[in-house]
């Protein structure tokens, strides 16, 4: 009878699912979602925002997960626009229309 539980255990911990030693791979951070606003306005094939105060450029935008031309609607409009960028370029996941112009 002692042959049986031992073999019993032995099967058990054979069966038993392996651990893995060591630190856990952590997924990359999401970068933080930022708001910028201004007045969007169109120069050549590109979609840009520029400040209210002095209509200087604040950042070319680019769609991400609608197609650019959904910018074309907003032109002359004050939006806020939500995503991530670097600087030049601003990676819009979502666009807020504020007023229908943009006072000068």
């Amino acid at each position: 009878m002692r042959w049986m539980a031992v073999a019993l255990m032995t099967l058990a911990l054979w069966a038993a699912p392996e651990k893995k030693a060591g630190k856990k791979a952590e997924a990359p951070a999401a970068k933080p979602q930022r708001t910028v606003t201004g007045c969007l306005d169109q120069r050549e094939e590109r979609y840009v925002l520029r400040s209210e105060a002095d209509m200087s450029k604040i950042t070319t935008l680019k769609a991400k997960g609608f197609t650019d031309d959904n910018f074309a609607r907003y032109i002359g409009h004050k939006v806020s626009v939500y995503g991530h960028g670097d600087g030049e370029v601003f990676e819009v996941v979502k666009i807020e229309n504020l007023s229908d112009m943009c006072s000068r």
